[in-house]
């Protein structure tokens, strides 16, 4: 006959699958009734009207049921966290995971992507190659840092909106074994969003403090056109982080890109390389390359800051419809030349800046937790 302490010890197996934290660690488990053969858990959900309800309502008897087989009916009652619980939580989660990317305790590595100009396909490189990392098995996150033009959202095929907790904990989105947030989750896609430097300035430290990324092996963020704001932004909350700039072969955009380096070597922030897209395309026939928008940009760009030139991906149509349909070409069209193209810049990247080592310890949340009420075995 199953003690009430031996279901909370099946009950702390289950994680919240947002917060990837136990239920029980959370302070989510509030009572447990045992009367043989019907278990009784009384749970509080982080937030009102949760939408992880089916989940819980779900898992929670399977796991009890398949640890005792002669419990042959659970009940599962949902409630929420009062407010002080939710201030408790978040302030929990906080402590354990840094709400800062900077300094050494960092155990994330964080990489602009940038090019200084529009049109060369930088964010569906970002996207490409945040799912490229997640394919080797590297932790990835994803923040679209164009304000104004976000894209990411749309080019992953997730307008979800995240779950927000005690207005200070945000839960990103997930796709494709990453975690990701962009303005496309939080407004509609066809609204625009217009503001000024100053807010510019408060989402980017929104999206890097209050995010949930859970010390990631990699941070990319997906950063506008121009040396504007996000720019001198992203270097006073991120000091040291690096850029990969992306340019296309021809001597227009990389000039741009070149001013774009530039603008990041004042503000402290590193080249760490060049990824020059658009460099080529095959004929279907005989497999040969023509240079649509001639050569050397990537070159010379990467020769001007003394990076590495992580690699070239061609000019294929396939990869932007793809993107259009929300779905990264190195997963739904892994054979395809730009699929192969974004593996090989993949493993030289993860070869020139090998993740973090994660030895911190772990440090037990400060939760308030319910006693359990009194209950009964039989």
């Amino acid at each position: 006959m199953p003690t009430i302490e031996q279901v909370r010890d099946v009950l702390a197996t289950i994680n919240d699958p947002e917060l990837h934290r136990s239920i029980v660690e959370l302070g989510m488990v509030k009572q447990i009734d045992v009367a043989v053969p019907h278990v009784t858990v009384d749970l509080a959900l982080t937030i009102p009207g949760c939408p992880l309800k089916a989940f819980f309502q779900e898992v929670l008897p399977a796991k009890i049921q398949a640890s005792f087989p002669e419990i042959t009916q659970v009940t599962v009652n949902l409630g929420a966290m009062t407010d002080e619980e939710r201030k408790a939580l978040v302030g929990g989660v906080k402590s354990e995971s840094p709400s800062s990317f900077a300094g050494p305790q960092s155990r994330t590595t964080v990489l602009a992507v940038g090019s200084g100009k529009g049109g060369v396909g930088k964010s569906t490189l970002t996207a490409n190659l945040a799912a490229a990392l997640a394919k080797r098995g590297h932790s990835v996150g994803l923040l679209d840092a164009d304000i104004w033009g976000f894209s990411s959202s749309r080019m992953l095929g997730t307008s979800a909106k995240p779950t927000v907790i005690d207005e200070r904990l945000i839960v990103p989105v997930e796709a494709y074994g990453f975690k990701m947030i962009s303005m496309g989750n939080l407004v509609e896609d066809d609204r625009p969003v217009v503001m000024r430097g100053p807010m510019l300035h408060k989402i980017l430290q929104s999206f890097l403090s209050d995010v949930h990324w859970e010390e990631p092996d990699y941070l990319l963020i997906d950063m506008p056109p121009g040396t504007g704001d996000i720019s001198l932004s992203l270097s006073q909350f991120v000091p040291g982080c690096s850029i990969i700039l992306v340019t296309t072969p021809q001597q227009a955009a990389e000039k741009v890109a070149e001013r774009a380096g530039h603008m990041a070597g004042k503000v402290g922030m590193k080249v760490a390389g060049v990824i020059e897209n658009m460099s080529y395309a095959l004929c279907d026939h005989c497999g040969e390359r023509t240079h649509p928008f001639g050569t050397g940009g990537g070159k010379e760009l990467a020769e001007t800051f003394g990076a590495p030139l992580l690699g070239q991906i061609p000019l294929d149509p396939p990869m932007g419809e793809l993107a259009d349909h929300g779905k990264p070409s190195v997963v739904v069209s892994p054979d395809s030349p730009s699929a192969k193209a974004f593996e090989e810049v993949t493993a030289a990247l993860v070869e020139l800046i090998p993740p973090k080592p994660k030895s911190r310890p772990k440090i037990s949340l400060p939760i308030i937790m319910s006693p359990s009420a009194p209950a009964h075995s039989g």
